[in-house]
């Protein structure tokens, strides 16, 4: 069996929209990759060009390219490969940008996913030599028909362990991979005036074998849109009775994205019928003024589904038995059983 593992290095370029932190991932022990990845100034206009990350300003139609210098700093010669990864939103509520959302998972709102805009020039895979370093490059083409706002991704580079660490004692083969991506942040002629977000769906789920509740959020807005909160309440249909809670803040959603919003429930059977979400969301991103959304929407769970949740779902204790039905159910038992008894006997006693 082989099992591979991914190490996220480091997310180069911890994003600073108008001031605030967007996601930033790194491991223990950073120099164990044995490479490193740094970005090199484009020849284009930045947003901010002492960003960490490529923050560039563009027009509809513009070709550019941008380069990073790749470091081979372990003592073997190594293979990189390189890709053009589209920023999303996880249900962490925190922008991914090492991986690329299967086309499922793309957002309806998406019509310019960076991954199909951005190309590798460089072949993969990339091979450098021990302690060597190569300028590699990614080309960018913006669509004419691209409006204003951000268009999110990232740069991604990872590398394979060395030959001679990936089987362990064991005998069960371990493939170590590092990885670094770079977020890369264009913004064509300008930020959108404001923020937009809609309630989706809701459905009942597993969330790490729990069950919830899922609030599908949309940010339909060419726009990183940071500072969310979200506070969401459950009631029965027609009720004030708050049956399950769920608060959350500080997160941050990509541009043209959604994710779930999850209320866990409490301990306990999930129940079908018809229930209500009260839900509240508020952004402080600076960028613009403080906005509020409140949506208060009925749905419904089906006994199916109830029964399905509460059977896949962990540390959720099952129904107390229903104790006075089985001393009925043994009365009438009993009762049958004498009742049997007399109507044997009874002829018998005509017989003799």
């Amino acid at each position: 069996m082989k099992t591979i593992k991914y190490f996220l290095i480091s997310i180069l370029g911890i994003l600073f929209f108008s001031g605030t932190s967007a996601f930033a991932e790194q491991t223990d022990n950073p120099s164990a990759a044995g490479f490193s990845v740094m970005k090199l100034d484009p020849e284009v206009p930045q947003v901010d060009p002492a960003s960490s990350f490529y923050d560039l300003l563009v027009k509809p139609g513009d070709e550019l390219m941008i380069q990073a210098q790749l470091t081979n700093s372990s003592e073997q010669d190594s293979a990189f490969s390189t890709q053009a990864f589209t920023a999303s939103t996880n249900n962490n509520g925190e922008i991914s940008y090492t991986k690329e959302p299967a086309k499922k998972e793309l957002d309806q709102s998406l019509t310019i996913p960076f991954s199909s805009i951005a190309e590798v020039v460089e072949q993969n895979p990339l091979l450098i030599p021990a302690g060597a370093k190569k300028t590699v490059s990614l080309k960018i083409h913006v669509p004419e028909n691209a409006e204003e706002g951000v268009i999110l991704g990232s740069w991604y580079f990872d590398k394979a362990a060395d030959d001679e660490n990936k089987k362990a004692k064991t005998g069960v083969n371990i493939e170590n991979r590092f990885a670094y991506a770079l977020a890369v942040k264009l913004t064509v002629a300008k930020e959108v005036s404001d923020p937009h977000l809609n309630l989706l769906t809701i459905k009942p789920d597993l969330n790490n074998y729990h069950k919830v509740i899922n609030a599908k959020i949309q940010n339909d807005r060419r726009a990183v849109t940071t500072n969310l909160s979200f506070q969401g309440e459950v009631t029965k249909k027609g009720s004030k009775k708050v049956l399950y809670r769920s608060d959350s803040a500080d997160k941050i959603m990509a541009p043209n994205s959604h994710f779930d919003f999850s209320i866990f429930l409490k301990e306990g059977q999930l129940k079908a019928g018809d229930y209500t979400l009260h839900l509240n969301a508020k952004t402080k991103d600076p960028k613009w003024q403080e906005k509020n959304w409140k949506w208060d929407q009925d749905f419904t769970v089906k006994a199916a589904d109830a029964e399905k949740l509460n059977e896949n779902s962990l540390n959720d204790p099952k129904p107390k038995p229903n104790y006075l039905l089985y001393l009925l159910l043994g009365i009438f038992c009993i009762l049958l059983v004498i009742l049997l008894v007399l109507l044997i006997k009874k002829p018998r006693k005509k017989n003799n």
